[in-house]
């Protein structure tokens, strides 16, 4: 890991991240948890059990569900998510998260800043499916933006850029190639991971 990724500085976000998100949590009403989030099929409930499952989940029955999933990973974690949600109240969803603020965690074939990335974006999901603000600084938008570009995350959620360059305004950022399309710097980490379409953003 470069200096730009130094471990401590991205372990710092991640907990500051995950700490923003906690805050949200902790004022939802009970309707806020059954609202749907850009997460397709996922309410904010689903969401929140997703987001802690690394820390609960061991690897047995991971690689359990997994196999019953037939070696999916996008179904096997709908999966898990749904099973800890009928089984979890609200707050034992939020004190999971709370309580591994700072637990390092790598995904699969991962790093920490790939880590980062997961609990940005998935506080993007929360926050667009509420209709709030983002809790993400402009820092941390910037280095998830830079890891999909650097590691071609684009293709793993299949986002099409349709021949447009994405510029965002305000961040140094762009990527792409074509007509430029000017958007927040939320709204393009949106889009690289297949929650947006740019044919939602042209005029006309």
């Amino acid at each position: 890991m470069s200096d730009e990724h130094d471990t401590d500085h991205v372990s710092a976000l991640t907990a500051m991240q995950r700490q923003a998100t906690v805050a949200v949590l902790d004022g939802l009403s009970p309707s806020d948890w059954d609202r749907p989030t850009p997460c397709e099929g996922w309410t904010v409930a689903h969401l929140v059990a997703h987001m802690s499952m690394s820390f609960r989940v061991g690897m047995p029955k991971l690689v359990f569900t997994m196999i019953r999933e037939r070696g999916n990973f996008d179904r096997a974690a709908d999966r898990l998510a749904r099973d800890d949600v009928a089984r979890m109240d609200h707050a034992d969803l939020v004190a999971a998260l709370r309580n591994n603020i700072s637990t390092a965690w790598s995904p699969p074939r991962g790093d920490l800043v790939d880590a980062l990335c997961h609990d940005v974006v998935h506080g993007l999901d929360l926050t667009e499916g509420l209709g709030r603000p983002t809790t993400a600084t402009a820092e941390q938008l910037d280095l998830v933006l830079r890891t999909m570009r650097t590691k071609n995350r684009m293709d793993y959620f299949g986002a099409d850029l349709a021949g447009h360059a994405l510029q965002a305004s305000d961040l140094d950022f762009r990527i792409g190639h074509g007509d430029t399309l000017v958007l927040p710097a939320t709204t393009i980490v949106l889009v690289l991971t297949g929650r947006g379409s740019v044919h939602d953003h042209l005029g006309g």
